[in-house]
């Protein structure tokens, strides 16, 4: 073999390798963790988390008993569990907006002004997320703002999006049920396997499996019962004032 035919036979060697696959991407990484914390890949290889670890799409992280554990993804969002919860990033993607440039202008004079500034284009991204059991607070970051389809999460009963917000979600348990303020407003027991939302800051829109949509909005409380049936509580339950969420923009670093 003469020696160019050499050298592409070793380049497609190269590039078929592992050492020629280009490594995923993060999407995020641990910012927090008290207790423990651990991530599922797709095909089922089981990784301890630590501050500092990535964490990748299509992975299940799950958090232990007493265990908090926080996440800032690489557009900036951010998502902190609560103690035994299961959260699944089913499918993330971000690029950084690259600059317009300014298009070519006329030569000016001598000490004219110059042209506009750069401007950054619309991010390109998606951010699918599902909640399998415990719940979050999240800060979302710049995936869904410029088009609000393009970040989703789904818990149970209920899907959501953002219009660029502070919210959480639970799934909602025994314990939460029996809350006196969800069992007022839902009925003793109504609750369990329900999707509770509340809004911090902005506002979220929440869809029952029938597609049925409403807004929540800053102070609001919403509750999806499994039959679909979407409950305004007229305030924030009681475990969820005396155990909340802590705010993930503190636990960001």
């Amino acid at each position: 073999m003469n020696k160019p035919m050499k050298t592409l036979a070793g380049a497609i060697l190269f590039l078929l390798s592992p050492l020629g696959l280009a490594a995923p991407q993060p999407a995020g990484e641990v910012t927090l963790l008290t207790g423990r914390g651990t991530a599922v890949s797709p095909d089922g290889v089981v990784r301890d988390l630590a501050k500092g670890a990535p964490v990748y799409s299509g992975e299940m992280v799950n958090t232990g008993v007493n265990s908090y554990l926080n996440m800032q993804f690489t557009d900036g969002g951010l998502v902190l569990l609560r103690p035994n919860s299961r959260f699944q990033i089913q499918d993330y993607s971000y690029r950084s907006a690259p600059l317009t440039l300014p298009s070519a202008a006329p030569a000016r004079k001598s000490g004219a002004a110059s042209g506009a500034p750069a401007a950054a284009s619309p991010a390109e991204g998606r951010a699918l997320f599902r909640l399998l059991k415990g719940g979050f607070r999240t800060v979302t970051g710049l995936i869904g703002k410029g088009n609000p389809d393009d970040y989703r999460v789904s818990a149970g009963v209920a899907t959501l999006g953002i219009r660029g917000t502070d919210y959480f979600v639970y799934l909602c348990d025994a314990a939460c049920a029996a809350d006196p303020v969800v069992a007022a407003n839902a009925g003793a027991g109504a609750g369990a396997g329900g999707v509770l939302v509340g809004v911090i800051r902005g506002t979220v829109f929440t869809a029952n499996e029938a597609g049925q949509q409403i807004d929540v909005g800053e102070d609001q409380h919403v509750l999806t019962l499994p039959d679909g049936t979407q409950v305004e509580l007229p305030f924030a339950p009681r475990f969820v004032r005396v155990d909340p969420i802590p705010n993930p923009e503190s636990c960001a670093r």
